[in-house]
């Protein structure tokens, strides 16, 4: 395939992998209006958390393999479904018995029990197939299916939440069980897809690095996802139910700020693997476009939001316009660590990607710990800033160290002609980029982060 070619590929895939996310965001900003009718903040506040722990959860059940699998493999879409399904069905059965555990001992235990644990949980496993269905289009690009499931996800669950309102329920464990249900296609797909060949599936060897693999970046994908949710888990233990209602209101709306480059960067995965062994690469500019992106998505959703909040959400969540500055800001920031954790898997940096992960983990835990008791919403807001901030900071001293490093490694192995003109000889950062698909090779994981929900 060409570089032309190459590069249609990707804008097509980013093109779609967006236009699903702003689909998705359609229906998040519907369902959020429509909870807000019949839920309390405080109620609003329980199914927050609730998505939340299934989210967390969905982490440690798919056990770090969604990157490592997307940079090794391409086939049909049925194939990979199934085959990425299969990998993941270990994790997501250890992890929930976990589920039920988590959801019991929840503030909202005595009100969940037992249906409510039992959604939590169904949801967990659903959200497995949701990310094997992802991995699939992207391995693949055959969007049919990838699309058709978008589509029936969002209307079960906008549809849902109309009849809830019309109906008038306000417990939001029945809430709970209509994004549960909104999950169910993707179990249907896996029926329905192609069957694969024998010799199209991995073999033990490739499992195994494929396994391994995973488990290195798991680290990285526990601390993300805990940097990311820990506010909203945190928020109705330190502070209270209610605050969290009205926190979710405003943050759902602006991290939508993120997913525009989310997308790119992962769509652009593979050309910049290829991009940094071609001698000069323009990560500087890349970062810039970056932040120019992110800066205008928040600041039209950041007005989106007042908006909501004053025209259409009722009197109760008034306060919650209060966080939308910071919770911009927040998103902008955490945005530009998406792009920086893309770059250093890109450079065959995973490890790194691991220690600054857990950098602004810790950052962000401490500063929530230490503001939510005291500010509730605005503690959580203040604190992603500080936490995301510190991962930022990482990120920039470590991608700078990857690329100095790599760059002398190349000069003590002799300059290239590239390197002659002036350009930075980077070629033995993505060694085995040009390694077909289905190699007994290890594995080099160069995908990035998967979209933060």
């Amino acid at each position: 395939m060409s570089a032309s070619d190459s590069q249609k590929g990707t804008k097509i895939a980013a093109a779609v992998l967006v236009a699903a996310q702003i689909l998705a965001a359609g229906g998040a900003v519907a369902v959020n209006l429509l909870a807000a009718v019949v839920l309390s903040p405080a109620g609003r506040g329980d199914l927050a958390f609730a998505l939340q722990l299934a989210y967390f959860l969905s982490v440690f059940a798919v056990m770090g393999l969604e990157r490592p699998f997307i940079a090794s493999r391409s086939g049909g879409f049925g194939t990979e479904y199934r085959v990425f399904a299969r990998m993941v069905t270990p994790g997501t059965l250890c992890v929930l018995p976990i589920a039920f555990i988590a959801a019991a001992l929840s503030p909202f235990s005595t009100r969940w029990m037992w249906m409510g644990v039992i959604a939590i949980a169904a949801y967990v496993a659903l959200n497995s197939l949701v990310h094997a269905l992802r991995v699939a289009y992207v391995c693949s690009r055959e969007w049919k299916w990838f699309a058709v499931n978008a589509i029936v996800t969002q209307l079960i669950i906008v549809v849902g939440a109309v009849l809830l309102v019309l109906i008038g329920v306000n417990d939001p464990v029945v809430w709970m069980w209509a994004y549960a249900a909104s999950a169910v296609p993707t179990a249907f797909l896996l029926f329905v897809a192609a069957r694969p060949s024998k010799h199209l599936e991995p073999t033990r060897t490739e499992k195994r690095g494929l396994r391994r693999r995973g488990w290195v970046l798991l680290p990285s994908e526990f601390s993300n996802s805990a940097m990311l949710r820990s506010d909203r888990l945190l928020l109705p233990i330190l502070s209270s139910s209610a605050a969290l209602g009205l926190y979710v209101t405003v943050a759902t709306v602006l991290e939508m700020a993120t997913w525009p480059v989310q997308q790119w960067v992962d769509a652009s995965l593979r050309n910049w693997s290829q991009g940094f062994s071609s001698h000069s690469f323009p990560v500087v500019r890349i970062i810039a476009r970056s932040v120019l992106l992110l800066v205008a998505s928040a600041a039209v959703l950041a007005a989106a939001a007042y908006a909501m909040i004053v025209i259409v959400l009722p009197d109760s969540y008034a306060p919650a316009a209060a966080a939308i500055i910071p919770l911009a800001v927040s998103a902008v920031i955490f945005g530009v660590t998406r792009v920086q954790q893309g770059l250093l898997i890109a450079a065959d940096s995973p490890g790194t990607v691991s220690v600054v992960e857990i950098i602004g983990t810790v950052a962000s835990l401490i500063a929530y710990i230490t503001l939510i008791p005291h500010y509730g919403m605005f503690g959580a807001a203040y604190g992603s800033i500080i936490g995301y901030a510190v991962c930022a900071a990482a990120g920039a001293f470590t991608l700078a160290r990857v690329i100095r490093r790599k760059a002398m490694q190349s000069y003590a192995d002799g300059p290239s002609a590239d390197v002659a003109d002036g350009g930075a000889d980077l070629s033995d950062i993505a060694p085995s980029a040009a390694e077909p698909a289905g190699s007994d090779v290890e594995l080099i994981d160069r995908y990035p982060d998967r979209t933060r929900k």
